[in-house]
């Protein structure tokens, strides 16, 4: 071997290592996860066949992987670093593959060094296993020895082909007649025998070892059927000829090497090649190309291609030649640019989201923790679960191994008795098992039939990123019949009631949505979003919930970061032009119409929305004819007929308006007919109010139409108006006492004519008004002697009328409004002092609240206390002390309040106290949480908190604390935060901060929430009517043990999470000073060890925290000066 060669040999094995080293710490993918499964629990004792179905046969190469995986500490990297080395090999045989059709080493050299590199391409290989890396060197090898004439190692070659993937046998098959035609019969069958023999020893030793049973081949059979059903879910829901497009646009430059390639078939240089690329092109396609590394070999085999093309221009005249490389050169210069950031930063989310699989790259490391956590804080680490789906990773990320023994999934037909055995190993793992938890990370199964088919009942509990619902096992019950016991016929209809989706793949879950939790909803597309800005679905969606929240600005960018990304995806410009619309951008509007019809063309829809525009313009003439064209198309549509009327009205178009209301009888329903005409009556007597009272024209009509009574009642307020009460009501009376229908409309008829009467008179009225509708507010507070009614109060009764004919088409006033405000008190062990909190709420003086008491795992009686004597309460219950944060947050996330009031259970409140610190925040639109006037229970003229303060060293504090009470703290003012014992905080406060950091359990959880929230902006006020009397640390204990060691870690927290660098250098010397003291005075009480252990333990979660505090500081909007006014200094 000479220098050169020897030479280019070290280059191209040099260059394999590094093109695969930024993909050793790449995240698993599905396909690593399952063929390592065995090896990652083998310390549990799995075994193959009974605990993973096998895969990959032969299994003897299987059980030889698990022995380089050994343990889970290094495994993966060990099996990468296998992966290394043979793509390092299939880059040698590529060299070794053109030398031997050129013997030139810098066409071999070309070749082998584009596979090195575009061996890695990132989408093909990155973090993934396939067997596809370690036959590549096998059928190059053979190759290069068949072009030689060495036959009996080529056949070796290609026999030793068939270890990794079975199906490269096809090799053999083809070329075997092709030695017999080039070498001779005794050559073939020398070829032949080397590649048999080498498939016959590897079946024996499989047999040998078990691997030909009939269990094992059970279980083959249903692995096949299963792939083959899966791959096609490749062309059900996504485009090859896309997929194929992206693969080229990623390795331009080797796809030239077709042209060679094809130079040499046509010249007819060698026979090898056009079979051997025929072959190879087969096995792609009867793979279906499911997965991106099956094209691996054909960039293998067009790297092979360029090293011919070298050799070709090498040889031509040199100017020609020069130019032809300075082109491939840019080309490949140009190229390798476009994926470097590949390379450079191959676990940055920017990267990961350009993967096929970025969901299992970006999105399970998160659901991951997110599992691992939760079954960390319920006891349950390790348990067994259940991932339907394919992203078995899920086991590994959890260390939690899987109910089922197959690991992966499948669709119909479910025709086959083959695909018994995925039945049995998915519901028996369930019925055996009983996992705790399940994870659908594809949307095709139906939980509920689920559960009829096993009798596990599973809850939802939480959508981790909107697309990964975990579910809890709540119960489970004998069934009369083993659904394990059917025919194969009836489990295979069992499969198709469970997999009726048509959607098989992941993809979006809108479980909390559909349960009214859009705020949780909101929460995980922002997790979502911020993982991948890329994620089109979620900011759509995002952007619906905003809308329905009327969030405009939210909901606007939401729906402009929809267009930004996806462009053509239909009718989100629709939806932003609402946006636009009521945030009055009425050129954005316009233009966002134009491009509308630019890309889907005109329709009903838009001109709609153009009529809406014109109507915003004050274009009323304009705006009619465009709502006139839609209400002629669809007449059904009331808001059409509204804006057709309004826009009558202004023209003053009296006899537009008569047409209507000729046109309006056509309409079928008898509710929508009368709502319209009615609104087409008053809008006529208006317009025609110069000619004739209002009331004459609405008279005339009414005897037209004697059984409208919506029209009845707007003649009822529009004679109280008037000042005639006698005659409205007379015209109330015949509404209340007469229709069967419209029972809000007779009970607000009853209320009226309340109104119209003397005190004296007035109960029977309303009792009539709450018997047709209870929930009649109004009613209950004139009955209950407290209208409180100012003059705007009673003006609004009045109109009342107005509101009430609009019910009909309005489906708000059927469904309701959410609560002011909710309660949360988290409970643990507060037998002692939890009724007198729940006593003392049961007598505030408000109307519109709930209460919710999160119960931390009492084991004292309080929980079944709380359970028999107070049972308006709501309960959230959890299984044992997760912590005061966690119980809070389960609150909030029960709550669907305006407002949240987080309230210790050892506080005593007056009356009022809810009602000042509702009206409060009501009177400061610029605070997101209040605080309360905290007295002592025991000493109730001592403060035992005025609002938070914050000190350098990085500890909270309660304003006022054991001062006595003279009037220094009776005025409403700014202060750093409030105390999470008795705040109160808009909902939009936590949708923007995020809820209480739940690793904090208990103490200081608060005064890293109101840092959170100074850093965002949002205020927090004191209000001093607002009162209430706190025992303290009655749960925990002051100074005892477990008080120092939380409230001394979460100090800590607090500053790594929320001070920048410049505001923790310049009190750094505040803060060492506190330290020293605090170890001093611990050490002196006897809890030093305490105190060490709160700061050891505090670091130990320094990476996590340090990750909180890049978010924290990335998204702070308040500069550190604005902070440091808030800071109390030594």
């Amino acid at each position: 071997m000479d220098l050169l060669t020897l030479t280019f040999l070290v280059i191209i094995s040099l260059s394999a290592i590094l093109f695969r080293r930024p993909f050793q710490n790449f995240p698993l993918d599905d396909d690593f996860a399952i063929y390592t499964y065995r090896a990652r629990f083998a310390p549990r004792g799995f075994k193959w066949k009974k605990d993973l179905q096998i895969i990959g046969i032969p299994m003897w190469k299987m059980l030889l992987l698990d022995k380089l995986y050994g343990c889970a500490e290094g495994g993966t990297q060990r099996i990468r670093h296998l992966q290394t080395a043979f793509h390092l090999a299939g880059a040698l045989a590529v060299y070794t593959a053109v030398w031997s059709f050129t013997h030139n080493p810098w066409a071999s050299f070309a070749g082998g060094l584009l596979y090195s590199f575009y061996g890695t391409s990132p989408d093909l290989t990155a973090g993934s296993f396939n067997f596809e890396q370690f036959y590549i060197p096998c059928i190059f090898f053979g190759l290069a020895l068949l072009q030689t004439g060495t036959v009996i190692l080529a056949g070796l070659c290609f026999g030793l082909a068939t270890i990794p993937k079975y199906t490269t046998a096809l090799f053999t098959a083809a070329l075997t007649p092709l030695v017999g035609y080039q070498f001779g019969s005794f050559a073939m069958i020398l070829f032949a025998l080397a590649s048999a023999g080498v498939m016959a020893l590897a079946n024996l030793a499989e047999w040998k070892m078990g691997f030909w049973d009939a269990t094992s081949r059970q279980q083959m059979k249903t692995r096949m059927a299963t792939t083959l059903r899966l791959t096609r879910t490749k062309s059900m829901h996504f485009s090859v000829f896309l997929e194929i497009g992206k693969l080229f646009k990623q390795a331009l430059p080797i796809w030239l090497g077709l042209i060679p390639l094809g130079l040499n078939f046509a010249q007819h240089q060698t026979i090898w090649l056009p079979v051997f690329f025929l072959v190879l092109c087969s096995m792609i396609f009867f793979q279906r190309a499911f997965s991106r590394y099956h094209y691996l070999p054909l960039f293998a085999l067009l790297s092979l291609g360029c090293g011919l093309g070298v050799d070709v221009v090498l040889a031509l005249e040199p100017t020609s030649a020069k130019m032809i490389g300075i082109g491939f050169g840019i080309l490949l210069a140009w190229n390798i640019k476009s994926m470097a950031f590949y390379y450079l930063r191959p676990t940055d989310p920017k990267t990961l989201i350009h993967y096929e699989k970025f969901d299992q790259y970006l999105y399970l490391p998160h659901v991951g923790k997110i599992l691992k956590r939760l079954m960390r804080m319920r006891g349950e680490s390790n348990e067994r679960i259940f991932v339907w789906g394919t992203f078995s990773q899920l086991y590994h990320l959890t260390g939690s191994p899987a109910s089922d023994n197959f690991l992966h999934h499948t669709i119909g037909p479910w025709d086959t008795p083959d695909l018994e055995g995925f039945y049995d190993s998915f519901v028996g793992g369930l019925l055996k098992y009983k996992p705790h938890y399940l994870i659908k990370t594809f949307t095709d199964l139906d939980v509920e039939r689920l559960e009829e088919i096993t009798g596990l009942r599973y809850k939802l509990l939480k959508v981790v990123l909107v697309r990964f619902p975990v579910y809890r096992l709540e119960s489970a019950k004998t069934l009369p019949v083993n659904p394990l016991t059917l025919t194969w016929q009836e489990k295979m209809h069992h499969m198709d009631s469970l997999t009726q989706s048509d959607w098989h793949a992941p993809g979006l879950d809108r479980s909390d949505e559909e349960r009214g939790e859009p705020f949780i909803a909101l929460k995980e597309y922002r997790k979502l979003t911020k993982l991948n800005e890329l994620e089109v679905d979620g900011h759509n969606h995002m952007g619906d919930i905003y809308a329905s929240m009327e969030s405009s600005e939210q909901a606007e960018k939401a729906f402009e970061h929809v267009i930004k990304f996806a462009p053509d995806w239909p009718g989100t410009r629709l939806k932003l032009f609402h946006q636009k619309m009521k945030l009055n951008k009425l050129e954005e509007a316009s233009n966002l119409l134009d491009e509308e019809i630019q890309f889907f063309g005109d329709d009903l829809k838009v001109t709609f929305l153009q009529g809406l525009l014109r109507r915003a313009y004050k274009n009323d003439a304009s705006a009619l004819e465009a709502f006139e064209q839609v209400r002629k198309e669809e007449p059904s549509r009331h808001e059409v007929w509204e804006f057709c009327i309004e826009c009558m009205q202004n023209l003053k178009d009296a006899d537009g308006l008569k047409r209507l209301y000729t046109e309006a009888r056509d309409t079928s329903e008898t509710e929508g007919r009368q709502w319209l005409q009615t609104l087409i009556v008053k809008n006529l007597a208006e317009v025609d109010s110069s000619l004739r009272p209002e009331t004459k024209t609405l008279e005339f009509y009414l005897q037209k139409e004697p059984e409208n009574e919506i029209l009845r009642y707007a003649l009822a307020s529009t004679l109280e108006k008037s000042g005639n009460t006698a005659d409205a009501y007379g015209e109330f009376e015949k509404i209340a006492a007469l229709n069967q229908d419209y029972l809000h409309i007779r009970a607000n008829a009853w209320f009226r004519m309340a109104l119209l009467v003397p005190a004296d008179q007035q109960v029977p009225l309303l009792q009539s008004c709450l018997k047709l509708q209870p929930a009649h507010q109004s009613a209950k507070d004139l009955l209950e002697k407290r209208p409180q009614m100012t003059d705007d109060i009673k003006l609004s009764i009045q109109n009342s009328g107005e509101n009430a004919e609009k019910m009909i088409s309005d489906s708000r006033f059927q469904k309701g409004f959410p609560l002011k405000v909710s309660i949360v008190v988290p409970n643990w062990n507060g037998m002692k002092f939890v009724g007198m909190c729940l006593d003392s709420l049961s007598q505030l003086d408000f109307q519109d609240y709930e209460v919710i008491v999160v119960d931390n795992g009492s084991t004292d009686g309080s929980r079944e206390m709380i359970e028999q004597q107070y049972p308006d309460v709501r309960r959230v219950e959890l299984p044992d002390n997760m912590g005061f944060a966690i119980a809070c947050n389960e609150g909030i996330k029960a709550s669907n309040a305006e407002y949240i009031v987080l309230l210790n259970n050892d506080i005593e409140v007056t009356p009022d106290w809810l009602k000042e610190l509702y009206e409060g925040m009501e009177r400061h639109p610029e605070c997101g949480m209040g605080t309360t006037k905290m007295m002592f229970l025991d000493q109730r003229d001592v403060f035992y908190n005025t609002g938070d303060l914050f000190h350098s060293w990085s500890a909270g504090g309660g304003r006022g604390q054991g001062e006595k009470e003279l009037g220094q703290y009776d005025d409403e003012e700014y202060v750093f935060g409030a105390c999470a014992g008795a705040g109160i905080y808009r909902r939009e406060f936590f949708n923007q901060v995020g809820l209480f950091d739940e690793d904090f359990f208990i103490f200081a959880e608060d005064v890293d929430l109101n840092m959170r929230g100074q850093l965002q902006g949002l205020k927090a006020v004191y209000l001093p009517k607002a009162k209430v009397f706190h025992i303290g640390t009655a749960t925990v204990g002051l100074y005892s043990d477990r008080y120092v060691y939380l409230c001394k870690r979460n100090d800590v927290w607090v500053f790594i999470k929320n001070y920048s660098l410049r505001i923790y250098f310049k009190y750094l010397l505040s803060i060492w000073k506190h330290q020293f003291a605090d170890i001093k005075y611990f050490t002196y009480r006897g809890q030093g060890q305490v105190l060490l252990k709160s700061k050891w333990d505090a670091l130990k979660l320094l990476p996590l925290m340090l990750m909180r505090r890049f978010r924290i500081q990335g998204t702070r909007t308040q500069p550190d000066h604005e902070i440091e006014k808030l800071i109390i200094t030594d």
